[in-house]
């Protein structure tokens, strides 16, 4: 994992702040890669795909249809730290752009004010 500062550059990803609304105005996929206690702990951006990022092949087997398109993914964790990581990893293997949304469902909820919603059942 990488403190704070630069992230390495690596082709097709990017960590950085985005709001609910301009990751929905992208058109991208949202993912939460968080696990399902946290998802109901904290509560989801509504519309996101609830998918624990555990291994890049059943991640991807995951989400392949819905980015079938090529439409960009956002991932999102509690912090950004797992996104950034898992975000990193994923850019080198799909064509997609893959964003990682920096400070997680905290900027999300704390900083920017965000309602998430319960999880689906």
């Amino acid at each position: 994992m990488f403190g704070f500062g630069a992230a390495p550059q690596i082709e097709g990803f990017e960590h950085k702040v985005m709001s609910v609304d301009e990751m929905n105005a992208s058109g991208a996929l949202i993912v939460d890669i968080r696990t399902p206690p946290e998802w109901y702990q904290t509560g989801v951006i509504e519309g996101a795909k609830l998918v624990t990022f555990q291994d890049p092949q059943t991640f991807l087997a995951e989400i392949k249809d819905e980015i079938a398109d090529g439409r960009d993914v956002v991932l999102v964790c509690r912090s950004g730290s797992r996104t950034q990581a898992a975000g990193m990893y994923l850019a080198q293997m799909i064509e997609n752009k893959v964003i990682s949304a920096a400070g997680g469902m905290i900027e999300i909820v704390a900083r920017q004010g965000y309602q998430p919603v319960a999880p689906a059942a």
